[in-house]
């Protein structure tokens, strides 16, 4: 038994040490706030309109907040990104490396805590034209998922027509990202769809959640969300 839980513990080291060899040895970013061209703004019936449903399970869990951020473009574009709370991302599979990652990095150490901030916050970007019409949908979903992997792979997805109200994401892993379904998608056995009104995101939040880094650093990464969030309303 000694043996086992020494190899356990070397398995553990090593594993912990590839992955923050990986975080440390990414090239440090720094990031801009003045964003060219764009405008914050504040509207919150049209983030009210605008605000997707979520549809998920006792599994995945319901966000407990959603907070967005606007802006226009030079051209009258209206820019809104919908940030949703999770209390925490856990991987409850079974399996040697789905309890690493529950040890390492979402619990026990908290490297995701320490490199990002405080809780998981998702990120829903919808694009308006001048006529308030959707011309864009971004969103990201999980790639080659496999909830027995240490991590979660980001796939980026734009969807840029054929949208219609409302807007309707699934979530389909464990970290809480997403799947578009369309407006008329019959709820499965134990889904449950919620909506919850959309707060501004102003500058406390935002700082108290560490959205923004001025300096990414290995231990010191951006949540998720869109260059064009940066600049607050003065």
């Amino acid at each position: 038994m000694k043996k086992f839980l020494l190899s356990i513990l070397l398995i553990l080291l090593v594993i912990l040490f590839g992955f923050v060899t990986y975080v440390a040895n990414k090239t440090v970013r720094v990031n801009e706030t003045d964003i060219p061209g764009f405008l914050p703004i504040k509207n919150d019936v049209l983030a009210d309109k605008y605000c997707p449903y979520i549809i998920s399970n006792s599994e995945y869990e319901y966000p407990y907040a959603v907070y967005y951020r606007a802006s226009v473009d030079d051209k009258g574009n209206t820019y809104i990104a919908y940030h949703y709370f999770w209390e925490r991302e856990v991987n409850n599979t079974s399996g040697f490396i789905p309890w690493l990652s529950r040890n390492i990095y979402t619990g026990g150490l908290k490297l995701q805590k320490i490199m990002y901030g405080k809780h998981d916050i998702e990120v829903i970007g919808v694009i308006l034209d001048n006529k308030n019409n959707i011309v864009k949908v971004i969103y990201e979903s999980p790639e080659h998922y496999n909830p027995k992997d240490f991590i979660v792979q980001h796939k980026t997805n734009e969807i840029n027509h054929n949208v219609k109200l409302p807007l309707r994401f699934k979530v389909v892993s464990w970290n809480h990202l997403f799947k578009f379904v369309p407006a008329d998608y019959m709820l499965q056995k134990d889904e449950v769809e919620v909506f919850i009104k959309p707060q501004y995101f102003i500058k406390d939040v935002w700082d108290e959640f560490t959205m923004f880094k001025k300096e990414e650093k290995a231990f010191k990464q951006n949540r998720a969300h869109y260059p064009w969030e940066r600049e607050f309303i003065h």
